[in-house]
Protein backbone atom coordinates (compact mmCIF):
# COMPACT_ATOMS: atom_id res chain seq x y z
CA UNK A 1 0.00 0.00 0.00
CA UNK A 2 1.39 3.41 -0.94
CA UNK A 3 2.00 6.12 1.63
CA UNK A 4 -0.68 8.29 0.00
CA UNK A 5 -3.43 5.69 0.45
CA UNK A 6 -3.55 5.79 4.30
CA UNK A 7 -3.24 9.59 4.22
CA UNK A 8 -6.20 9.74 1.83
CA UNK A 9 -8.14 7.41 4.12
CA UNK A 10 -7.48 9.62 7.15
CA UNK A 11 -8.36 12.74 5.17
CA UNK A 12 -11.71 11.23 4.21
CA UNK A 13 -12.31 10.19 7.82
CA UNK A 14 -11.46 13.72 8.96
CA UNK A 15 -13.83 15.28 6.44
CA UNK A 16 -16.70 13.04 7.56
CA UNK A 17 -15.91 13.64 11.24
CA UNK A 18 -15.72 17.39 10.69
CA UNK A 19 -19.10 17.50 8.93
CA UNK A 20 -20.73 15.41 11.65
CA UNK A 21 -19.37 17.65 14.40
CA UNK A 22 -20.46 20.78 12.53
CA UNK A 23 -23.95 19.26 12.37
CA UNK A 24 -23.81 18.56 16.12
CA UNK A 25 -22.86 22.18 16.76
CA UNK A 26 -25.84 23.42 14.74
CA UNK A 27 -28.15 20.97 16.52
CA UNK A 28 -26.87 22.10 19.93
CA UNK A 29 -27.37 25.77 19.05
CA UNK A 30 -30.88 25.13 17.73
CA UNK A 31 -31.76 23.13 20.84
CA UNK A 32 -31.10 25.98 23.24
CA UNK A 33 -32.58 28.63 20.95
CA UNK A 34 -35.70 26.50 20.57
CA UNK A 35 -35.99 26.11 24.33
CA UNK A 36 -35.92 29.89 24.79
CA UNK A 37 -38.71 30.31 22.27
CA UNK A 38 -40.85 27.37 23.39
CA UNK A 39 -40.60 28.07 27.12
CA UNK A 40 -41.30 31.80 27.13
CA UNK A 41 -37.80 32.58 28.39
CA UNK A 42 -35.66 35.61 27.59
CA UNK A 43 -32.02 35.66 26.41
CA UNK A 44 -29.36 37.21 28.65
CA UNK A 45 -28.21 40.07 26.38
CA UNK A 46 -30.19 42.87 28.06
CA UNK A 47 -29.05 41.88 31.56
CA UNK A 48 -25.44 41.62 30.39
CA UNK A 49 -25.65 45.10 28.85
CA UNK A 50 -26.73 46.72 32.12
CA UNK A 51 -25.19 44.54 34.84
CA UNK A 52 -21.84 46.02 35.94
CA UNK A 53 -20.54 42.68 37.20
CA UNK A 54 -22.13 39.69 35.43
CA UNK A 55 -20.99 36.21 36.36
CA UNK A 56 -18.39 34.42 34.27
CA UNK A 57 -21.04 31.85 33.32
CA UNK A 58 -23.20 34.65 31.95
CA UNK A 59 -20.33 36.14 29.95
CA UNK A 60 -19.39 32.70 28.59
CA UNK A 61 -22.95 31.98 27.45
CA UNK A 62 -23.27 29.04 29.86
CA UNK A 63 -26.11 30.87 31.63
CA UNK A 64 -28.18 31.53 28.53
CA UNK A 65 -31.77 32.45 29.45
CA UNK A 66 -33.98 33.71 32.25
CA UNK A 67 -37.50 34.44 33.41
CA UNK A 68 -38.15 37.61 35.44
CA UNK A 69 -34.52 38.36 36.19
CA UNK A 70 -35.53 42.01 36.37
CA UNK A 71 -36.82 41.62 39.94
CA UNK A 72 -33.51 40.15 41.05
CA UNK A 73 -31.58 42.94 39.28
CA UNK A 74 -33.69 45.47 41.17
CA UNK A 75 -32.99 43.80 44.51
CA UNK A 76 -29.25 43.79 43.78
CA UNK A 77 -29.15 47.47 42.77
CA UNK A 78 -31.30 48.59 45.73
CA UNK A 79 -29.58 46.39 48.30
CA UNK A 80 -32.83 44.64 49.23
CA UNK A 81 -33.06 41.03 50.50
CA UNK A 82 -33.29 38.27 47.91
CA UNK A 83 -32.66 34.55 47.81
CA UNK A 84 -31.48 31.81 45.48
CA UNK A 85 -32.47 28.14 45.68
CA UNK A 86 -30.71 25.29 43.94
CA UNK A 87 -30.04 21.73 45.02
CA UNK A 88 -29.52 18.22 43.75
CA UNK A 89 -30.03 14.51 44.40
CA UNK A 90 -27.21 13.24 46.61
CA UNK A 91 -26.82 9.95 44.75
CA UNK A 92 -23.05 10.32 44.35
CA UNK A 93 -20.16 12.79 44.72
CA UNK A 94 -20.27 16.15 42.94
CA UNK A 95 -18.68 16.40 39.49
CA UNK A 96 -17.67 19.36 37.34
CA UNK A 97 -21.16 19.48 35.82
CA UNK A 98 -22.54 20.26 39.28
CA UNK A 99 -19.78 22.78 39.91
CA UNK A 100 -21.09 24.95 37.06
CA UNK A 101 -24.27 25.67 39.01
CA UNK A 102 -22.50 26.11 42.35
CA UNK A 103 -20.17 28.65 40.73
CA UNK A 104 -23.30 30.62 39.78
CA UNK A 105 -24.70 30.30 43.32
CA UNK A 106 -21.44 31.60 44.73
CA UNK A 107 -21.56 34.64 42.41
CA UNK A 108 -25.13 35.32 43.56
CA UNK A 109 -24.11 35.12 47.20
CA UNK A 110 -21.40 37.68 46.47
CA UNK A 111 -24.13 39.95 45.06
CA UNK A 112 -26.09 39.73 48.34
CA UNK A 113 -28.26 36.62 48.04
CA UNK A 114 -29.08 34.18 50.81
CA UNK A 115 -28.37 30.75 49.34
CA UNK A 116 -30.65 27.78 50.07
CA UNK A 117 -29.34 24.36 49.00
CA UNK A 118 -31.77 21.44 49.39
CA UNK A 119 -30.24 17.98 49.08
CA UNK A 120 -33.12 15.76 48.02
CA UNK A 121 -32.05 12.41 49.39
CA UNK A 122 -35.73 11.48 49.70
CA UNK A 123 -36.11 11.84 45.93
CA UNK A 124 -32.91 9.82 45.38
CA UNK A 125 -34.56 7.00 47.29
CA UNK A 126 -38.08 7.35 45.83
CA UNK A 127 -36.93 7.26 42.20
CA UNK A 128 -34.38 4.49 42.80
CA UNK A 129 -31.11 6.41 42.50
CA UNK A 130 -30.11 5.20 45.97
CA UNK A 131 -30.72 1.83 47.59
CA UNK A 132 -31.88 3.35 50.85
CA UNK A 133 -32.48 6.63 52.65
CA UNK A 134 -29.50 5.80 54.81
CA UNK A 135 -27.23 5.54 51.76
CA UNK A 136 -28.44 8.79 50.22
CA UNK A 137 -28.08 10.55 53.57
CA UNK A 138 -24.53 9.25 54.00
CA UNK A 139 -23.57 10.46 50.52
CA UNK A 140 -25.00 13.90 51.32
CA UNK A 141 -22.91 14.35 54.45
CA UNK A 142 -19.76 12.48 53.41
CA UNK A 143 -19.42 13.53 49.77
CA UNK A 144 -21.68 16.42 48.74
CA UNK A 145 -21.76 18.90 51.64
CA UNK A 146 -17.97 19.02 52.19
CA UNK A 147 -17.48 19.83 48.49
CA UNK A 148 -20.07 22.61 48.61
CA UNK A 149 -18.46 24.21 51.66
CA UNK A 150 -14.98 23.86 50.11
CA UNK A 151 -16.06 26.04 47.18
CA UNK A 152 -16.07 29.08 49.44
CA UNK A 153 -19.64 29.66 50.61
CA UNK A 154 -20.34 31.91 53.61
CA UNK A 155 -21.94 29.99 56.50
CA UNK A 156 -23.87 33.12 57.54
CA UNK A 157 -25.64 33.30 54.18
CA UNK A 158 -25.85 29.62 53.22
CA UNK A 159 -28.57 27.23 54.35
CA UNK A 160 -28.06 23.58 53.40
CA UNK A 161 -30.64 20.97 54.31
CA UNK A 162 -30.97 17.24 53.71
CA UNK A 163 -34.68 16.60 53.17
CA UNK A 164 -34.98 13.53 55.38
CA UNK A 165 -33.32 15.44 58.25
CA UNK A 166 -35.34 18.62 57.85
CA UNK A 167 -38.88 17.39 58.53
CA UNK A 168 -40.24 20.96 58.37
CA UNK A 169 -39.96 20.82 54.58
CA UNK A 170 -42.81 18.29 54.58
CA UNK A 171 -44.96 20.62 56.68
CA UNK A 172 -44.30 23.33 54.10
CA UNK A 173 -45.22 20.85 51.36
CA UNK A 174 -48.53 20.12 53.11
CA UNK A 175 -49.19 23.84 53.42
CA UNK A 176 -48.61 24.36 49.70
CA UNK A 177 -50.36 21.23 48.44
CA UNK A 178 -53.79 22.85 48.79
CA UNK A 179 -52.79 25.38 46.10
CA UNK A 180 -52.35 22.85 43.30
CA UNK A 181 -54.72 20.61 41.38
CA UNK A 182 -54.01 17.24 39.81
CA UNK A 183 -54.92 18.62 36.38
CA UNK A 184 -52.34 21.39 36.83
CA UNK A 185 -49.62 18.84 37.61
CA UNK A 186 -50.51 16.74 34.56
CA UNK A 187 -50.46 19.83 32.34
CA UNK A 188 -47.17 21.30 33.60
CA UNK A 189 -45.25 18.03 33.40
CA UNK A 190 -46.86 16.77 30.21
CA UNK A 191 -48.25 13.66 31.92
CA UNK A 192 -51.48 11.77 31.42
CA UNK A 193 -53.36 9.54 33.82
CA UNK A 194 -52.13 6.41 32.05
CA UNK A 195 -48.45 7.36 32.40
CA UNK A 196 -46.23 4.43 33.40
CA UNK A 197 -44.47 6.49 36.03
CA UNK A 198 -47.74 7.14 37.85
CA UNK A 199 -48.60 3.44 37.76
CA UNK A 200 -45.20 2.53 39.20
CA UNK A 201 -45.15 5.12 41.97
CA UNK A 202 -48.05 7.59 42.31
CA UNK A 203 -46.19 9.14 45.27
CA UNK A 204 -43.93 10.95 42.80
CA UNK A 205 -46.88 13.23 41.96
CA UNK A 206 -46.97 14.59 45.52
CA UNK A 207 -43.20 14.90 45.49
CA UNK A 208 -43.22 16.88 42.25
CA UNK A 209 -46.22 19.01 43.08
CA UNK A 210 -45.52 19.80 46.72
CA UNK A 211 -42.09 18.82 48.08
CA UNK A 212 -40.10 20.24 45.17
CA UNK A 213 -42.10 23.47 45.21
CA UNK A 214 -41.75 23.68 49.01
CA UNK A 215 -37.98 23.85 48.55
CA UNK A 216 -38.34 26.67 46.02
CA UNK A 217 -40.75 28.78 48.08
CA UNK A 218 -39.21 28.10 51.52
CA UNK A 219 -37.17 31.38 51.58
CA UNK A 220 -40.42 33.39 51.42
CA UNK A 221 -41.89 32.01 54.65
CA UNK A 222 -41.96 34.38 57.65
CA UNK A 223 -39.13 32.53 59.36
CA UNK A 224 -36.80 33.80 56.62
CA UNK A 225 -38.18 37.32 56.33
CA UNK A 226 -41.32 36.78 54.27
CA UNK A 227 -41.93 37.35 50.55
CA UNK A 228 -38.82 38.39 48.63
CA UNK A 229 -37.42 38.03 45.11
CA UNK A 230 -36.17 34.47 44.72
CA UNK A 231 -34.37 32.89 41.79
CA UNK A 232 -33.74 29.27 40.88
CA UNK A 233 -30.79 28.37 38.58
CA UNK A 234 -31.73 25.19 36.69
CA UNK A 235 -31.10 23.09 33.63
CA UNK A 236 -33.83 23.46 31.03
CA UNK A 237 -35.31 20.08 32.02
CA UNK A 238 -36.34 21.61 35.37
CA UNK A 239 -38.40 24.42 33.78
CA UNK A 240 -41.79 22.79 34.61
CA UNK A 241 -41.02 22.97 38.34
CA UNK A 242 -40.55 26.72 38.08
CA UNK A 243 -43.85 27.14 36.25
CA UNK A 244 -45.65 25.17 38.96
CA UNK A 245 -43.89 27.10 41.73
CA UNK A 246 -44.84 30.43 40.13
CA UNK A 247 -48.49 29.41 39.96
CA UNK A 248 -48.54 28.25 43.60
CA UNK A 249 -46.62 31.33 44.79
CA UNK A 250 -49.29 33.67 43.45
CA UNK A 251 -52.04 31.71 45.23
CA UNK A 252 -50.03 31.75 48.48
CA UNK A 253 -49.35 35.50 48.27
CA UNK A 254 -45.64 35.08 47.58
CA UNK A 255 -43.55 36.62 44.79
CA UNK A 256 -43.40 34.21 41.81
CA UNK A 257 -39.81 32.89 41.70
CA UNK A 258 -37.52 33.89 38.86
CA UNK A 259 -35.60 31.38 36.78
CA UNK A 260 -32.04 31.30 35.46
CA UNK A 261 -31.35 28.60 32.87
CA UNK A 262 -27.91 27.08 32.37
CA UNK A 263 -26.46 24.80 29.73
CA UNK A 264 -25.36 21.28 30.56
CA UNK A 265 -21.65 20.52 30.65
CA UNK A 266 -20.81 17.83 28.10
CA UNK A 267 -19.89 14.39 29.35
CA UNK A 268 -16.31 13.37 28.62
CA UNK A 269 -17.60 10.44 26.53
CA UNK A 270 -19.40 12.80 24.13
CA UNK A 271 -22.76 11.06 24.66
CA UNK A 272 -24.73 13.75 26.42
CA UNK A 273 -24.43 15.81 29.58
CA UNK A 274 -21.95 14.89 32.30
CA UNK A 275 -23.64 12.28 34.46
CA UNK A 276 -22.66 10.23 37.49
CA UNK A 277 -24.66 7.28 36.16
CA UNK A 278 -22.64 6.92 32.92
CA UNK A 279 -19.10 5.53 33.38
CA UNK A 280 -16.42 7.64 31.71
CA UNK A 281 -18.75 10.62 31.49
CA UNK A 282 -17.82 12.60 34.60
CA UNK A 283 -14.79 13.99 36.35
CA UNK A 284 -15.73 13.95 40.03
CA UNK A 285 -14.47 16.42 42.60
CA UNK A 286 -13.47 13.40 44.71
CA UNK A 287 -11.43 11.75 41.91
CA UNK A 288 -7.72 11.35 42.41
CA UNK A 289 -5.67 13.55 40.05
CA UNK A 290 -4.49 10.35 38.35
CA UNK A 291 -8.04 9.11 37.73
CA UNK A 292 -9.10 12.50 36.37
CA UNK A 293 -6.12 12.46 34.00
CA UNK A 294 -7.12 9.03 32.71
CA UNK A 295 -10.72 10.15 32.09
CA UNK A 296 -9.66 13.29 30.21
CA UNK A 297 -7.07 11.45 28.11
CA UNK A 298 -9.77 9.02 26.95
CA UNK A 299 -12.36 11.72 26.26
CA UNK A 300 -14.16 12.64 23.07
CA UNK A 301 -13.08 15.95 21.48
CA UNK A 302 -14.18 18.49 18.92
CA UNK A 303 -11.19 17.67 16.73
CA UNK A 304 -10.64 15.33 13.79
CA UNK A 305 -8.36 12.46 12.87
CA UNK A 306 -5.78 14.18 10.66
CA UNK A 307 -3.56 16.83 12.22
CA UNK A 308 -3.04 18.82 9.01
CA UNK A 309 -6.80 18.89 8.35
CA UNK A 310 -7.49 20.28 11.82
CA UNK A 311 -4.78 22.95 11.46
CA UNK A 312 -6.38 24.02 8.18
CA UNK A 313 -10.05 23.83 9.22
CA UNK A 314 -9.98 24.13 13.00
CA UNK A 315 -11.87 22.11 15.59
CA UNK A 316 -15.44 22.44 16.83
CA UNK A 317 -15.06 23.82 20.38
CA UNK A 318 -18.79 24.18 21.07
CA UNK A 319 -19.24 20.39 21.31
CA UNK A 320 -15.85 19.52 22.81
CA UNK A 321 -16.01 18.19 26.41
CA UNK A 322 -12.33 19.00 27.01
CA UNK A 323 -12.59 22.57 25.73
CA UNK A 324 -15.83 23.19 27.63
CA UNK A 325 -14.44 21.74 30.85
CA UNK A 326 -11.46 24.03 30.56
CA UNK A 327 -13.26 27.17 29.43
CA UNK A 328 -16.24 26.89 31.78
CA UNK A 329 -14.09 26.33 34.87
CA UNK A 330 -10.58 27.69 34.37
CA UNK A 331 -10.62 30.54 31.83
CA UNK A 332 -11.95 34.10 32.05
CA UNK A 333 -12.63 34.52 28.33
CA UNK A 334 -13.17 32.50 25.14
CA UNK A 335 -9.60 32.38 23.90
CA UNK A 336 -9.56 28.56 24.07
CA UNK A 337 -12.50 28.39 21.66
CA UNK A 338 -10.85 30.91 19.38
CA UNK A 339 -7.56 28.99 19.31
CA UNK A 340 -9.40 25.71 18.71
CA UNK A 341 -11.64 26.95 15.89
CA UNK A 342 -8.67 28.64 14.18
CA UNK A 343 -6.59 25.44 14.20
CA UNK A 344 -3.97 26.91 16.55
CA UNK A 345 -4.86 24.62 19.48
CA UNK A 346 -4.86 20.89 18.75
CA UNK A 347 -6.62 18.29 20.87
CA UNK A 348 -3.49 16.71 22.34
CA UNK A 349 -2.20 20.05 23.60
CA UNK A 350 -5.66 21.02 24.86
CA UNK A 351 -5.93 17.77 26.83
CA UNK A 352 -2.48 18.16 28.36
CA UNK A 353 -3.13 21.73 29.45
CA UNK A 354 -6.61 20.89 30.77
CA UNK A 355 -5.32 17.88 32.70
CA UNK A 356 -2.85 20.04 34.60
CA UNK A 357 -5.55 22.59 35.46
CA UNK A 358 -7.94 19.89 36.67
CA UNK A 359 -5.28 18.08 38.71
CA UNK A 360 -4.21 21.29 40.42
CA UNK A 361 -7.83 22.15 41.20
CA UNK A 362 -8.56 18.69 42.62
CA UNK A 363 -5.53 18.77 44.91
CA UNK A 364 -6.58 22.15 46.30
CA UNK A 365 -10.28 21.30 46.51
CA UNK A 366 -9.73 17.99 48.28
CA UNK A 367 -7.51 19.63 50.86
CA UNK A 368 -10.26 22.18 51.52
CA UNK A 369 -12.87 19.38 51.68
CA UNK A 370 -11.12 17.80 54.64
CA UNK A 371 -11.10 21.12 56.49
CA UNK A 372 -14.74 21.71 55.52
CA UNK A 373 -15.88 18.54 57.30
CA UNK A 374 -15.22 20.31 60.61
CA UNK A 375 -17.65 23.11 59.70
CA UNK A 376 -20.66 21.18 58.35
CA UNK A 377 -22.88 21.97 61.33
CA UNK A 378 -22.54 25.73 60.72
CA UNK A 379 -24.20 25.35 57.30
CA UNK A 380 -27.07 23.01 58.18
CA UNK A 381 -30.52 24.62 58.28
CA UNK A 382 -32.35 23.90 61.52
CA UNK A 383 -34.94 26.70 61.58
CA UNK A 384 -38.37 25.32 62.57
CA UNK A 385 -41.31 26.46 60.42
CA UNK A 386 -44.11 27.31 62.84
CA UNK A 387 -45.92 30.10 61.02
CA UNK A 388 -48.08 27.60 59.13
CA UNK A 389 -49.59 26.47 62.44
CA UNK A 390 -50.80 29.92 63.42
CA UNK A 391 -54.54 30.59 63.37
Amino acid sequence: MSEQEPNQKYREMSEVDYRLKCDLRVKEQKYYLGKIQDSGLKPMERFLAYCPNPSLNMKRGVTFAHMDLEGIAGAISEGKPWAVVSGLNPSGPLHFGHKVIFDELLWMQQQGADVFIPLTNDESYVVGKSKSLAESRRIAYDDVIPSIIAMGFDSNKTKIFVDSDYADIYNVAMDLSKYVTLNKVFKVFGLDKEDDEIDRNPGTLFYRAAVQVAQILLPQYPEFGGPKPTIVPVGIDQHPYILLARDMAEKKGFIPPSELVMKFLFGMDGKGKMSASRPGSAVFLTDSPEKAEKTIKASYTGGVTLRDFQIAHGGIPEICPVGCLREWHFENDRHVSERCSSGKLLCGDDKRETIEMVKNYLRDHQEKREEARKRIDKFILKTPIRSIFEE
